[in-house]
């Protein structure tokens, strides 16, 4: 006695594999979700940029910070009570702060887009007026603001403003 197989339902016949409808339906699905992840990329890169530009601000103010600690005399060539402001490494400015201001506005590394630089001396912490008499250690207070226009792909304009004391 041979035993046979049973013969197959009809059911199994009719679903042996995907049919071409199935498959064309996944890659849609897996396209538009390629596509929301593209667009999500391109939202975040100009936000990298314009983080990477207010790192660089800090790294400039940080700086600035370290030319007025070496070199106190730079707020007597400033004068007391004076707001100077630079778009450019202009021969105009401090010879302590000419390559400081070249970073700012040449150096393709760390160059900020539409930059502007302000430094303003005024009183100092005492409230007392800038005392540049002694240029050695003028009492003053010192505020730097750096403006540009902030990232590649936009993001409108940025600053950031840095108070210093200088003197004792």
């Amino acid at each position: 006695m041979t035993l046979q197989p049973p013969p197959p339902a009809r059911a199994a016949v009719n679903q042996a594999g995907m049919s071409l409808i199935s498959v064309l339906v996944a890659i849609v699905i897996f396209g538009l979700g390629m596509l929301s992840i593209a667009s999500l990329y391109s939202l975040a890169v100009p936000a990298q940029t314009a983080n990477q530009e207010a790192l660089d601000t800090a790294a400039f103010g940080n700086q600035f910070w370290a030319i007025l600690q070496a070199s106190p005399q730079v707020v007597s060539q400033l004068s007391a009570g004076v707001t100077q402001s630079y778009t450019s490494a202009s021969a105009s400015a401090p010879a302590a702060l000419q390559p400081w201001l070249a970073n700012i506005f040449s150096t393709p590394s760390m160059m900020l887009p539409g930059a502007k630089v302000t430094i303003t001396t005024g009183a100092g912490a005492d409230g007392n007026p800038c005392d540049v008499s002694n240029p050695n250690a003028p009492l003053c207070g010192v505020t730097l603001t750096i403006a540009w226009a902030a990232g590649k792909g936009g993001g409108g304009a940025r600053s950031q403003t840095y108070q210093y004391q200088v003197g004792f």
